[in-house]
């Protein structure tokens, strides 16, 4: 239905030309610094969500149906403990996220505001989220330059990393640039005899340097735990396979921001922390907050037909995005569009990995050797124990909300450090 079924009108820009809108132009659109075409983009895809909302939601209400039959025949309490089980994670650090990050919400309409007032608008839709706030810098990178800043950044982790780094690089683990018949995107594979090889487009913004960084974490993750376990345990899983990547990501941002003085270039940095605190702590609990209530619902025998997962989903992103966001009426189809409530209680994950990746990287610059040996030995253990104790070998326990509270706090932090810098270019 989505990929097959679905095509939309034309969205018109403020010249009055036509932009396709797809799955894949959508949010490149909604980057546009032409508001118009943003707004026209919005409408377009999700007027035609709207008019697909009841067989939308049969859909769902099937699936959900169809896990809560196979949690009720193998006598789990509910389709989320039969979803945790697998891996021994307990329902309890499923509610502690979203009891924390809505403790920590009144940050998150912080920052609507903040992006309210950058974007100098008088009313702040959801056609503005991914709005740029700070205009394009023109930074160029080489890849050469790259590599450097990606060598720099992982240098509180030791020089034995390092010289990984610097074999990926010599090697040749990395297919670099944008070719005729490659994929898109980025990504780390390879196999369990084989280096762990890294597909990147890379095309010299901060962005792909940042990508650098996040799939070089992946690689060593694999390497490490490809070295030191047995073929049967050195795949890691799921749950922690996105904290290494993302401590990388949090390295180098926090060593350009390190030696950064100009407030204009300071700023995008910040907003860039920002906005992954936003799309992956923040939103991410609300679609897995939307999962739990719409489960809940089946478990009750209440209907979930198009009324009321729209109602469900309206009522969140109101919560989590405060009274500066103007709800746009369209709003209430999002849930329709997003495929992974098609793989059940996932998408807590990103939110836990990224809260665990920010404590670590935390631990990396503050305590020093003790916090970069733990680590290290994380890396190292690849899936030879459950998700949760390796996280605790880390240094990280996420039985308690004390690691999703301090990533808060840091949100906290950088969304201070924001308004002061922009307060320096006013």
């Amino acid at each position: 239905l989505n990929d097959a079924d679905m095509t939309f009108p034309d969205a018109v820009d403020s010249q009055g030309q036509s932009h396709p809108v797809t799955h894949g132009t959508f949010v490149p659109l909604l980057q546009s610094p032409d508001r118009v075409l943003r707004e026209n983009a919005f409408h377009s895809l999700y007027s035609v969500y709207g008019q697909y909302r009841n067989t939308s939601a049969a859909v769902l209400s099937a699936q959900m149906k169809q896990l809560q039959f196979f949690a009720d025949a193998r006598r789990y309490d509910s389709a989320l403990h039969a979803a945790l089980d697998g891996t021994e994670v307990p329902v309890e650090i499923y509610h502690n996220l979203i009891s924390a990050v809505r403790d920590g919400l009144p940050a998150m309409h912080r920052y609507v505001r903040l992006r309210k007032k950058m974007l100098g608008v008088d009313a702040l839709h959801f056609y503005d989220v991914y709005a740029p706030l700070v205009g394009d810098l023109k930074k160029s990178y080489s890849y050469e330059t790259a590599q450097e800043m990606v060598l720099k950044a992982v240098a509180p982790l030791g020089e034995d990393y390092q010289a990984t780094v610097r074999k990926a690089y010599a090697e040749r683990w990395i297919d670099v640039y944008p070719n005729r018949g490659k994929r898109g995107g980025a990504y780390s594979g390879g196999c369990y005899d084989s280096n762990p090889y890294i597909l990147l487009n890379f095309s010299g913004t901060l962005d792909s340097v940042s990508t650098l960084a996040h799939e070089m974490g992946h690689t060593i993750h694999s390497w490490r735990s490809r070295q030191h376990q047995p073929p049967q345990y050195a795949d890691y899983t799921l749950f922690v396979a996105e904290v290494a990547s993302t401590v990388n990501e949090n390295l180098l941002i926090e060593q350009l921001l390190q030696n950064e003085n100009d407030p204009q270039t300071r700023l995008y940095l910040l907003n860039q922390y920002l906005e992954n605190f936003k799309g992956t702590v923040y939103r991410q609990t609300m679609f897995a907050e939307f999962e739990r209530e719409a489960h809940a619902m089946v478990e009750r025998g209440e209907a979930l037909n198009a009324a009321a997962l729209n109602a469900l989903y309206k009522r969140l992103v109101t919560d989590y995005f405060g009274d500066d966001m103007v709800i746009d009426d369209e709003i209430q189809y999002e849930w329709a569009r997003i495929p992974h409530f098609y793989r059940p209680f996932y998408v807590y994950k990103y939110a836990t990995g990224y809260s665990t990746a920010v404590a670590l990287s935390e631990g990396i610059l503050k305590e020093g050797e003790p916090a970069v040996k733990r680590y290290k030995e994380f890396l190292s253990m690849g899936g030879s124990a459950y998700p949760l104790d390796e996280l605790r070998h880390a240094g990280v326990d996420l039985a308690t909300p004390a690691s999703v509270d301090a990533a808060l706090e840091k949100f906290e932090r950088i969304l201070d450090d924001a308004e002061a810098t922009l307060a320096k270019l006013q």
